[in-house]
């Protein structure tokens, strides 16, 4: 026999007798007629396979051709596309269609076309109370039924199943089907490779090389309807994960940014949700791959085990397959007693590397103040810190994952092996225990095929064995991973609850009286001006209401087209009188009556820079088809530009259509100056600007303010520089023990103190000459140039003496 593992050694008569073996099996092959039958399942299988190919290709192919063709009509419908950053278009049914350029692709002109579809306001309405009233109707469901049914895990499963399947007739559906179709399909062709490889090994061993080729050949052939199953069961996965991706997360936009401020709100007074962006971003993905990954790693082996069982009770006998599954079922309750928590641990580690990650990026954000400090050390130390807080968790989580590790392995890769051989082997010696009594010729022909036979069969018992061993190892295995998803899915649905309750009108802001406690009443459409009557400015804590007020019971009417200057010093309350006009503090009593929401604009200390061109940074918030249907353009833009001095921003940039990161890019003057442009632009009926002009020159500041004077746009000041007064009609002082003082500074009385200290200050400025010649006078006699005599003439020429000269304390000098 040529000997194949020791290639250094072959001879040139062993690679001759090699290439008379290769002939001998071409020969053989050609002599005996190999006749594949077609209609055989491998065969069919093949063909099928090929054709569903090509029909899948097809179908592809003309799908991407009228996209293209779509896309190209786009492109030529937007007659300037060099302008267009991102558009967006609310269609009839309520959808948004946004035109995005492709990525790389800006100037060639090429853009996608993406629908938005409408918030469902009522189906977030209806789903709070599942996630409002879930802990009251889960305990509810623990009384009454067993420990199974009321698991915690499926019970949030299936509230978030609404969001993750909406409906039937919907693409994930189709997605979940067609991998439940491929699961199946894999299963049983799973049973014709083991058939097949039996078959393969007892026409080897008979020595029938035509009925060898022909298996080869249909092992061959089922390979690659094998192969593509396989290939399509994780592209299903992934694009499952997808899908449920994109439905939770639309679902969490569609409340965290709407018109609600629940992205502002669920930050206060809020201990369940920290940082926020994780859950969103990581939290959301990991739960959404590991329940889609679930269905191929729960769902196979499951399936496996069905259809392996139905064939090997008709191989082995029920008793061996009932001894299979009561193995299955105490290894079972083992590794669940000894399971650790990983779906707790891994929520700990998630909320570690968010606490991590927001460290770093609080490093980055402020980078140059902590520069400017010098707090590079106590930085490094925080950082430190909580990156030992994680490694020590994750050192945890395998010194737990390696004693788990080695029991699950030890039960369910050789144990259960074990128990396969066994089970597999059965038949056989059945056999030899109880054979037939025959002659001695027919019993040599009865051994050699029964040896045939018996080989076959082991073979195949063998590999279905293995099979449903490793089924069922996979089935155990699959527990971590639900254990796993339950710590995501905890988190994912504590994000929801949380974002239903301050989405709810309802939302008490963490008050433990609870909405009861919030009795303000806010008029919106108020069309004379702004008004407060009794409003208390309090903190939202759990203390609600009963919490010690910042400003007390303020009262004041600020009528139309008038200016209105609140003044006091920091932390005195004046951004807090702008978060209750603005709906993002509560009202805890009192009247507030404003004008709508469409028609106020609010400048924060901070200016914010959205990403994007310079064009998007004066429109904000609109968007470039927003200005478009306004009836704006660019020279438009440019002209706000240059009213608010900013012209030169166009010959420095570039375009309107350079994009930076704009916050870096402008000064602290340029910045507040850009908040006037957004001003412009909008031209609201009342602005409020917080700080809004303190990093800007005198002379730049006397321009602005009357800059919004010309232009009619009313505002109310928030500042603690009384200079700004003679630019308002109205001022509100508060004081640093929670009183104020609101007073007309128009009226009669005003305008005459006014007119009064201006009389009093002239009269001073008058008397600075005579002030400037006495001093003079004294420095003279303290020098001894001149004599008390001269002193006295000097100060009888004097009227008026600002100080009267101490002659006992001159002389002392």
């Amino acid at each position: 026999m040529i000997n194949i593992s020791r290639l250094s050694s072959y001879t040139k008569k062993d690679i001759q007798n090699l290439i008379l073996l290769l002939q001998e099996f071409i020969n053989t092959y050609r002599i005996s007629k190999v006749k594949l039958n077609y209609q055989s399942r491998p065969v069919i299988l093949f063909l099928s396979t090929l054709i569903a190919t090509a029909g899948l290709g097809a179908y592809y192919t003309i799908r991407n051709t009228i996209t293209k063709y779509n896309e190209y009509t786009l492109n030529r419908r937007l007659r300037r596309p060099s302008l267009i950053r991102q558009s967006s278009t609310i269609l009839e049914n309520g959808a948004r269609e946004i035109i995005i350029p492709k990525e790389g692709s800006l100037k060639q002109g090429k853009f996608t076309r993406i629908i938005i579809p409408k918030p469902n306001n009522d189906r977030y309405a209806a789903d709070k109370y599942l996630y409002k009233d879930f802990t009251k109707n889960f305990e509810l469901q623990s009384k009454g039924k067993g420990a199974v049914v009321n698991s915690k895990f499926l019970n949030q499963l299936s509230i978030i199943w609404r969001i993750l399947v909406p409906r039937f007739y919907c693409k994930n559906t189709s997605l979940l089907l067609s991998q439940c179709f491929f699961l199946i399909f894999r299963t049983w062709l799973s049973l014709l490779v083991a058939k097949l490889d039996g078959q393969i090994v007892k026409n080897l061993i008979s020595g029938n090389g035509r009925k060898f080729s022909r298996d080869l050949i249909y092992w061959l052939l089922i390979a690659f309807p094998a192969s593509y199953t396989n290939a399509a069961i994780k592209y299903l996965e992934d694009r499952l994960a997808l899908g449920f991706r994109t439905n939770v997360t639309r679902y969490i936009h569609d409340m965290y940014l709407d018109q609600t401020f629940a992205y502002y709100k669920i930050g206060v007074n809020n201990p369940e949700i920290d940082n926020i962006d994780q859950y969103i971003t990581e939290d959301l993905t990991h739960f959404c791959h590991s329940l889609s990954s679930l269905f191929s790693s729960m769902g196979k082996p499951f399936i496996d085990l069905i259809f392996f069982s139905v064939y090997l009770r008709d191989n082995l006998g029920t008793g061996a397959l009932l001894g299979i599954f009561i193995n299955y079922f105490a290894t079972a309750m083992l590794l669940k007693r000894a399971t650790p928590a990983f779906g707790k641990l891994s929520s700990q580690r998630a909320q570690l590397e968010g606490v991590y990650f927001n460290q770093h990026l609080n490093l980055m954000t402020n980078c140059e103040e902590i520069g400017f400090y010098g707090g590079s050390l106590i930085e490094k130390t925080k950082l430190l810190e909580n990156f030992k807080k994680l490694m020590n968790h994750i050192s945890k989580e395998i010194n737990i994952g390696f004693w788990y590790s080695a029991l699950e392995d030890y039960v369910l890769k050789y144990t259960w092996s074990a128990w396969g051989y066994i089970f597999s082997g059965l038949p056989v010696f059945l056999d030899e225990l109880w054979p037939k009594q025959e002659g001695e010729a027919e019993k040599a022909v009865e051994d050699a095929a029964a040896e045939r036979r018996n080989m076959r069969q082991f073979i195949t018992n063998k590999r279905l064995l293995l099979s449903l061993a490793d089924a069922g190892s996979r089935l155990m295995y699959s527990i971590k991973d639900v254990n796993t998803l339950t710590g995501y899915t905890d988190r994912v649905f504590s994000l929801l609850t949380q974002l239903h309750r301050v989405h709810s009108p309802r939302f008490d802001y963490g008050a433990t009286k609870g909405i009861a406690d919030i009795r303000g009443t806010i008029q919106n459409n108020y069309v004379s001006g702004l008004r407060f009557e009794h409003i208390p400015v309090i903190i939202p804590t759990s203390q609600g209401s009963e919490y010690s007020p910042l400003i007390s019971n303020i009262n004041f009417t600020l009528s139309p087209n008038k200016n209105m200057l609140i003044l006091g010093s920091n932390g005195s309350g004046k951004t807090s009188i702008a978060r209750i006009i603005a709906g993002l503090w509560p009202l805890y009593s009192g009247l507030l009556s404003k004008p709508n929401d469409d028609d106020m604009f609010y400048l924060p200390q901070k200016t914010y820079f959205t990403t994007g061109n310079l064009r998007d940074q004066i429109i904000y918030p609109y968007t470039y088809t927003d200005m478009l249907e306004m009836g704006y353009n660019d020279d438009y833009l440019y002209h706000i530009l240059r009213e608010v001095k900013l012209e030169y921003l166009l010959t420095r940039e570039g375009s309107f259509n350079a994009v930076k990161d704009w916050k870096d890019v402008f000064s602290g003057g340029e910045k507040q100056r850009m908040s006037i442009a957004r001003v412009l632009f909008k031209h609201p009926k009342l602005v409020i600007l917080d700080e809004s002009t303190n990093a800007v020159s005198t002379d730049v500041e006397d321009y602005l303010f009357e800059l919004l004077q010309l232009k009619k746009i009313p505002y109310v000041t928030l500042s603690h520089r009384p200079l700004l007064m003679k630019y308002h009609d109205y001022l509100l002082e508060i004081d640093d023990h929670g009183g104020w003082k609101f007073q007309d500074l128009t009226s009669v009385e005003n305008l005459q103190s006014i007119d009064n200290e201006i009389a009093e200050i002239e009269g001073k400025l008058n008397m600075a000459e005579k002030w400037e010649t006495r001093k003079k006078c004294l420095e003279q006699y303290l020098d001894g140039q001149i004599d008390e005599d001269d002193m006295a003439a000097l100060d009888g020429e004097l009227p008026i003496r600002s100080m009267p000269l101490d002659l006992s304390i001159s002389q002392t000098v």
